[in-house]
């Protein structure tokens, strides 16, 4: 079995799913939680090719899952300042072009950034279908677009 994993286990905030001294939830573990449940290696999945304009900042994964569905994941990293450690990074709206990967009935968006409850962890939302779609993230995040 494979699986896609994103940080450490037990290390600082910036890179550790768990606080190492309390034992607390960070957003690392959040990120491992949803990679675990959409890129979870099923039967049948395939890497779909995919370009951006903006390979500097923003990295995008899509999959084709063996039950039809489509995941799209995109990364925002863009770095606020040269001197930026730990911080909140640059904002990006993404227009992802799902239109070559077919006609689906419904879709949601799940993502992860510095407005995420620690605890409770994201919630996704349902959004309309549509030949491009806009995923606007706050700074560094990530976020899941599922097309069904």
């Amino acid at each position: 079995m494979q699986a896609l994993y994103h940080w450490d286990f037990d290390a600082d905030k910036q890179f550790g799913e768990v606080d190492y001294q309390t034992g607390a939830l960070q957003l690392s573990y959040w990120v491992d939680y949803w990679l675990a449940r959409i890129f979870s290696s099923p039967p049948g999945a395939n890497l779909l090719n995919y370009t951006t304009t903006d390979t500097a900042d923003i990295e995008i994964l899509p999959v084709r899952n063996g039950n039809g569905s489509v995941t799209v994941m995109a990364s925002n990293y863009a770095v606020h300042s040269a001197g930026d450690n730990n911080g909140p990074g640059a904002p990006r709206t993404i227009q992802i072009d799902t239109s070559a990967f077919g006609n689906f009935a419904s879709a949601s968006l799940l993502v992860i950034d510095a407005n995420t409850n620690v605890s409770t962890g994201p919630t996704a939302t349902s959004i309309t279908p549509a030949p491009q779609i806009a995923v606007t993230l706050n700074g560094y995040g990530v976020a899941f677009l599922t097309l069904q």
